[in-house]
Order: structure tokens, then C-alpha cells, then sequence
């Protein structure tokens, strides 16, 4: 019988959610003899998702750009065009307030598949304070930016370069900091966090040979971010962004933002790691394992042209940043990888990771038979530092080649070919770093039996009437 009486069980929910957003906009644009040009704007916002006394807030945003090149007295065959420019800019951003609430529970243990106990249960229904508390004070994030940069074409285009750089303070960013359990509340939505970023930016374009039947262009893209976090809520040194128990992604007073928080070595006054009497690293305190974001990453396009034959070519080049390689981790500790078979097959191995020292403080020379790779691995898969590895790659991220195969008065078909990753180095052995684990704050951070990335190839026609 189709009818909702006539079922075993059954559970049914309901919720409901209104927002509204009312926002303001003004905008002014000048330019005079196409050469100076004035931009700016103003805009006001009201959010019903804020507390009541800070629901309205206001940013502006300011922007100069001057081509000197049309200056009569500039104009010449080289320096074809030049622009500066400059900017101000503030954003602000409302966070989600919720006055007190209260939710159904579930409860279940890391290990857990799911969560076993769900209400309702045995016919109860149950109700309990939610576990996040929402400062009654908060207020909009707001994001400051100054942004300055020079753009230059020589001899018509044929090379062209482009500097920017930017700063961003952002004040009032709205986390969830932890709380005492014993408060009766795990985390409390708060402005806690002032975070600024140094960004540079440049851009250059050649095109070192141009005939009729044949060109060749060259562009790079580099791109240099920096990010740290200069406060935190009182009392608060590192939030917690994503992760496991241990290891962890935290954003962290005086670090770059975000870096990768967990256990590391034991290690003496010199920094060096210390080893025990068998040749064994030594697990020791929580620390700051490493920098997330790279030191920079280089972009390079290439593109030949010869009658109609179109080859183009895009690497990718990222410099540094570091991530948690958790399948290398699982693997070695349950011996399927390469790297343990090679250990147990061997005669002896040290620990060469890093350099290291005996507890006496002389260098190590203790030599660890293939016997016990399963107790040194072991003792490894507990110290997350080892699995802390630079993310440096160098990728041919895409190769492209096309052909106008006829050409006609009712028009044309083009055939093309493509392929993308195919190559990659990295410092990773066997992985692409881009392969990492879940997204947003773990995103690029951590990796853990990851989905490889794929290579794809393809191709096609491309009629044109």
C-alpha cells in the first residue's frame, strides 16, 4: 500500500533559511584626451545575515591610469605604449550570525564508519544547544588593497611587459576559534583574524620572428604570493583550517598562511634531528612542518604558426611550497610500497632524510639492518615531518596542434589535435602534486590516496561557413 502509514521507518526533516541583501552602487568614470582616466566607486550594503547593529557597511574603491606614451614629446617607434597606474580598494564581507539554535545530535568516533547513533532512536526525538556559539559583536570582514603596476610595448607589440604589485590587509576575518568543551560549546564564530599579502605580478610577450609564412611568440607569466597572518583572537596563537587530528593545515600568527602543523623530529640545539641507539628518528612536539604556499610559479606559452600549421605548447613551473604525502605514508607503513621493498631487500640503510646526530651529539653513523625496516617504518609513519614534501613540479600542462585542411570560398574545416598533461617533474617521486586531497583549506595541502590526474588527448574538425 503506497502510503506513508505503511512503512517500517521512516525520518523526515525540514529547515528553512531567508537572507536578504540590499546593496547601493555609485560609479564615476573620467578620462581625458584618452590618456589620463579616472575610475572610482562607492557602495553600501545591508545583510540580514549579520547581528542587528552591524548589518550596513560601506567600501569605496579609487583607480588612476596615465598612457605617457600619448604625450607628443614620447611618442617614438620603440617605446610604442606606456601605461602607469595605481589603486585603491576596499571590499567588505559579511560572515553568517546565528542567534542561539538548537539542532539534532549524532554521535560517532573517528574511526567510526558514519555516525551510529542518530536520533531519532527507539521512538525518541532529541534536541541539544548547537555546538557553535556566534559572537553577539561580529562584524563585516574588510579587505584594504593598494595595487600599483607599469605596462610596455615596444616596436608595435612585437614585446610587451607587464609589472604589478599589490598589497592586501584584511582585518576582521571572521573564523571559528575553539573553545573549552567544558563551556559547553566546541567553537565560537568571532572576527579573529588580520591577515596582509604582498603580491607581485609579471608578464612579459615576445615575438622574435614574424614573416608572412612564419611566427613564433613566446609569453611568460610570473607570479610571486606571499601571505601571513599578523592576529589572531586574544589568547589564540593557530586556528585550525583542515586535517586530521594530526597532522593539520593552520593559519598561524607570524607564518605564511597556510602551513602544515603536526608532529616533528626530536632535535638538539642546532636544529639537526637526533637519532636513537638503534639509528631511529626520535617522534617530538607539535611544530610548524612547512610553508604551503610556493616560493613562485612560472607560467611559459609558446606558439609557432607556418602556413596555417598552429603548434602551441603551456608549462607550468611552481618553486617550493610544501604538502603532506599521506598515500607515501600509508603505503610504507603497510610495506606495498616500492621504497619499503627496497629497505627490507637491503642489507643495512640509515636514516638520511635529513641530516642527523646521536643522542651523544657526533654525527650518525648507525647503520640499520633490512630486518627491522618494518620498525623503522613504523616509527616514521608516527613523525608527520617525514612526509612533509616539496611541491615542486615543472608540467607540460597542454600541447596543441592544428591545420586549416581546406580552405574555400563557402569557408573552412580546421583539424586539430591536443594533448594535455602528459609530462611531468616533480620532487615528489611517482606524484603529481596537483593531485591532492579534498578542496578549499586542504586543497594543494594535503594528499591522501589521492585520484591520479589524467592525461587526455583528443582531437577534431572544426567546419566554419
Amino acid at each position: 500500500w503506497n502510503h506513508l502509514n505503511n512503512v517500517e521507518s521512516y525520518s523526515a526533516g525540514k529547515s528553512f533559511n531567508k537572507n536578504l541583501t540590499f546593496g547601493t552602487f555609485g560609479e564615476i568614470a573620467a578620462d581625458y584626451k584618452s590618456m589620463l582616466f579616472l575610475n572610482a566607486t562607492f557602495r553600501s550594503d545591508y545583510v540580514s545575515s549579520m547581528p542587528h547593529s552591524n548589518r550596513t557597511f560601506t567600501y569605496p574603491s579609487v583607480s588612476v591610469g596615465f598612457i605617457f606614451t600619448e604625450l607628443e614629446a614620447l611618442k617614438n617607434k620603440v617605446l610604442t605604449y606606456g601605461k602607469v597606474r595605481a589603486s585603491y580598494a576596499e571590499v567588505g564581507q559579511a560572515g553568517s550570525y546565528r542567534e542561539s539554535y538548537y539542532s539534532t545530535p549524532g554521535f560517532g568516533g573517528g574511526f567510526s564508519s558514519g555516525t551510529p547513533a542518530m536520533y531519532p532512536t527507539g521512538g525518541v526525538v532529541a534536541y541539544t544547544p548547537s555546538s557553535t556559539v556566534y559572537d553577539a559583536s561580529l562584524v563585516p570582514q574588510n579587505t584594504k588593497s593598494i595595487e600599483g603596476g607599469l605596462d610596455l610595448a615596444f616596436f608595435d607589440g612585437r614585446i610587451t611587459a607587464s609589472y604589478t604589485f599589490s598589497r592586501q590587509d584584511v582585518k576582521d576575518q571572521i573564523f571559528a576559534v575553539p573553545m573549552a568543551s567544558s563551556t559547553g560549546f566546541s567553537q565560537k564564530v568571532t572576527n579573529a583574524g588580520k591577515v596582509h599579502t604582498n603580491a607581485h605580478e609579471l608578464t612579459v610577450g615576445f615575438i622574435p620572428v614574424q614573416t608572412k609564412d612564419f611566427s613564433w611568440n613566446v609569453d611568460f607569466n610570473f607570479t610571486k604570493i606571499d601571505n601571513y597572518v599578523d592576529e589572531l583572537a586574544e589568547g589564540v596563537s593557530s586556528i585550525m583550517l583542515g586535517g586530521f587530528v594530526e597532522p593539520q593545515v593552520r593559519a598561524g600568527i607570524g607564518d605564511k598562511y597556510p602551513v602544515i602543523y603536526g608532529i616533528d623530529y626530536v632535535r638538539n640545539e642546532d636544529g639537526v634531528v637526533v637519532v636513537d641507539e638503534d639509528g631511529f628518528p626520535i617522534a617530538g612536539d607539535n611544530a610548524v612542518l612547512g610553508a604551503v604556499s610556493p616560493d613562485f610559479v612560472l607560467d611559459m606559452s609558446m606558439g609557432f604558426d607556418w602556413k596555417g600549421l598552429r603548434l602551441n605548447m603551456v608549462f607550468d613551473w611552481k618553486k617550493g611550497g610544501n604538502m603532506y604525502a599521506g598515500t607515501a605514508a600509508m603505503m610504507d607503513y603497510y610495506g606495498t610500497s616500492k621504497y619499503s621493498q627496497e629497505l627490507r631487500e637491503s642489507d643495512s640503510f640509515m636514516f638520511d632524510f635529513e641530516p642527523s646526530v646521536k643522542q651523544d651529539g657526533t654525527p650518525n653513523d648507525i647503520r640499520i639492518s633490512g630486518a627491522d625496516a618494518q620498525a623503522y617504518l613504523s616509527t616514521i609513519n608516527d613523525i608527520s615531518k617525514y612526509f612533509v614534501r616539496d611541491a615542486s613540479y615543472l608540467k607540460l600542462r597542454e600541447i596543441s596542434l592544428s591545420y586549416p585542411i581546406v580552405k574555400a570560398k563557402w569557408g573552412s574545416i580546421t583539424a586539430n589535435a591536443f594533448g594535455r598533461n602528459i609530462l611531468l617533474w616533480t620532487a615528489i617521486r611517482g606524484f603529481d602534486p596537483e593531485a591532492s586531497q579534498g578542496n578549499n583549506n586542504m586543497s594543494g595541502y594535503f594528499e591522501r590516496f589521492s585520484i591520479p590526474s589524467t592525461s587526455s588527448f583528443g582531437g577534431g574538425l572544426k567546419v566554419s561557413f
